[in-house]
């Protein structure tokens, strides 16, 4: 874990980029300039996790968490100085309380976690939410087919209907609602949509709204991504890092991509190559939508909500398959939909339902197709390197260099 104060102190000029990645606070910033977080997390089992000592200073970009507790236990964020008007807070997400910067209210009380538990499958459900907001807020919701209303909360108890649309048997629901203020806080959702559970009846319904795109429902069981519902122990990864994964040789890995785009049009596939001296053994070594399972089980690949997702058993992997690509593709040959069209894209990697990677797909941009992660054997150990590295001549060159005959 690398010490954030030290880095901090060590920059002498008024502005500060952190790397993405995980970092132990407590931090003090007492000179004005601009601190980018680069979507980092800074977190703390002890608040505050990060204090401002100086005016004239803009926090963006960065989650601030105090670990350990339910939000609103404990101090996250706390400001010092003499002007509070003169803090700027951009995308600055909080676990924790938020002290010292007026008119933002400091003693919220949200839960950490709604759980829905199981409604039926195949229809509409709706359910009564009460949330205790400390001051004003807006809410937003990620989560495909699932509506709230009000979105507005007011200073007091609030009652929010919540609807969650037609779901298949089976389905799991996971996703977000976001609080914001001046900091944006998380709650976390979870359900499960079962054929013999009841109709969840407790409001009227919400009227459809804009759909949104992030992938969020789960489908066939063996599928299914339970994601860690606390992700502050996920290791944010950076390009070019190479980790051992033999903790994880006798499980399933779950890599999945998840990105948003506005392009309702470009759609993105899923690619794994199956490597014996950096080319395939046979054509049947490439897994894809078209050939879905490998020889023996070793690799499948699926969906999520069109999202593409590879699963990995590296213990059914025959002896001889050295090294293991697991690829992304633009589908199609429109030569106008490349990587600069997908936004947020991150590749996730779970071990049965506790996710231990994270690594975003950036610095792609007139790419079509990209190699994302390679996992490999290196004396006698399964590794695994982080490529993100892509092709500007899309899926084609990409096969002919693992060997693939593409007629």
């Amino acid at each position: 874990m690398e010490n954030i104060q030290e880095q901090f102190n060590a920059n002498k000029t008024g502005d500060f980029l952190l790397a993405p990645g995980e970092y132990q606070g407590p931090l003090l910033i007492d000179r004005p300039g601009v601190f980018d977080g680069g979507n980092a997390t800074l977190w703390s089992a002890d608040g505050p996790v990060l204090t401002i000592a100086a005016d004239n200073v803009t926090i963006k970009n960065l989650r601030i968490e105090l670990a350990g507790g339910d939000n609103g236990a404990g101090t996250a964020l706390q400001f010092q100085a003499g002007n509070p008007d003169s803090i700027n807070l951009e995308n600055v997400e909080v676990k924790g309380a938020v002290c010292g910067f007026a008119p933002e209210a400091e003693n919220w009380t949200l839960p950490g976690l709604i759980a829905l538990g199981n409604f039926a499958a195949d229809t509409e459900n709706t359910f009564t939410l009460q949330l205790e907001a400390a001051a004003a807020a807006q809410l937003e919701c990620n989560v495909r087919g699932v509506r709230l209303a009000p979105l507005s909360l007011m200073p007091g108890a609030n009652t929010i209907t919540l609807t969650v649309s037609e779901m298949r048997h089976n389905t799991i629901l996971y996703g977000e609602i976001m609080v914001k203020t001046r900091v944006s806080r998380r709650i976390y959702i979870t359900g499960k949509a079962l054929t013999e559970a009841q109709v969840h009846n407790e409001g009227q319904a919400v009227p459809n709204g804009p759909a949104v795109s992030l992938p969020v429902q789960m489908t066939a069981p063996l599928e299914m991504l339970a994601p860690d519902i606390d992700d502050s122990n996920v290791q944010h990864i950076k390009r070019g890092q190479r980790l051992s994964v033999k903790e994880w040789q006798n499980s399933v890995l779950k890599i999945a991509l998840e990105y948003q785009t506005e392009d309702a049009q470009l759609d993105i596939d899923g690619y794994c190559f199956m490597l014996q001296g950096g080319r395939v053994r046979r054509d049947e070594d490439l897994i894809f939508f078209g050939n879905t399972e490998s020889q023996g089980g070793a690799v499948k690949m699926s969906q999520v909500n069109d999202r593409p997702l590879t699963l990995v058993e590296l213990a059914k992997a025959p002896a001889d398959v050295e090294r293991i690509a697991v690829c992304y593709s633009i589908y199609g040959d429109n030569q106008t939909q490349r990587f600069s069209a997908v936004k947020g894209a991150v590749v996730r990697i779970f071990s049965a339902d506790k996710e231990i990677y994270r690594f975003a797909l950036d610095e792609l941009y007139e790419e079509k197709t990209a190699v994302a992660v390679e996992i490999y054997r290196y004396k006698g150990e399964w590794k695994m390197n982080f490529v993100g590295a892509g092709y500007h001549s899309g899926l084609r060159h990409l096969c002919e260099s693992y060997g693939v005959n593409i007629e």
